[in-house]
């Protein structure tokens, strides 16, 4: 578990399977939340158990992000990691949008980057945001991410499609303003 002044982050157990599947539910389209394909799921509870016991999941690549009291306010992955290509898969999912403004954020977004530029030295981390997900983009945007473009009408959700924007952090990125 790190413990930060505004978090606790820490690998995602199978007692974490009602606040995931609540994120599922709640009606709103998330990038994070999409399947492989970018379609999005609605899990069953025993669908959620049976992710968190797959191989990344059990690697610790899957955290928990709890607030200073011990409540579950989202979770955050790296995933995708291909050493080859340099790159990995950047998700931060807060229950609450509003928390995307809070120190929380900093501190899983500073938990992430260390884990991807310092741990597993890739060279950029990709993010996704649906066209919905103002507050996520407009966070990744405040630390760094630049847009590398949006693909139009990709997500078929709630009877309308969606634009998928890809945002891009290179680790030079962070060297230059010393992050």
């Amino acid at each position: 578990m790190i413990r930060g002044d505004h978090t606790f982050i820490r690998g995602t157990e199978q007692d974490d399977v009602e606040a995931l599947y609540q994120l599922y539910m709640s009606g709103e389209i998330r990038a994070g939340l999409l399947d492989v394909r970018r379609e999005p799921l609605l899990p069953t509870r025993d669908d959620l158990r049976d992710l968190l016991t797959r191989k990344e999941i059990a690697d610790g690549t899957f955290y928990t992000v709890e607030d200073c009291v011990g409540h579950i306010a989202g979770f955050c992955s790296l995933r995708g990691h291909n050493a080859e290509s340099g790159f990995i898969e950047y998700i931060l999912e807060f229950s609450d949008t509003d928390d995307y403004a809070s120190p929380m954020a900093l501190e899983a977004h500073a938990f992430l980057l260390e884990r991807a530029f310092t741990r597993l030295r890739v060279r950029k981390v990709l993010a996704h945001a649906v066209s919905g997900e103002q507050a996520l983009t407009a966070f990744l945007q405040s630390v760094g991410f630049h847009s590398a473009g949006i693909q139009r009408e990709v997500v078929f959700a709630q009877g309308d499609w969606h634009h998928l924007e890809t945002l891009v952090l290179h680790s030079a990125d962070l060297a230059v303003t010393g992050d």
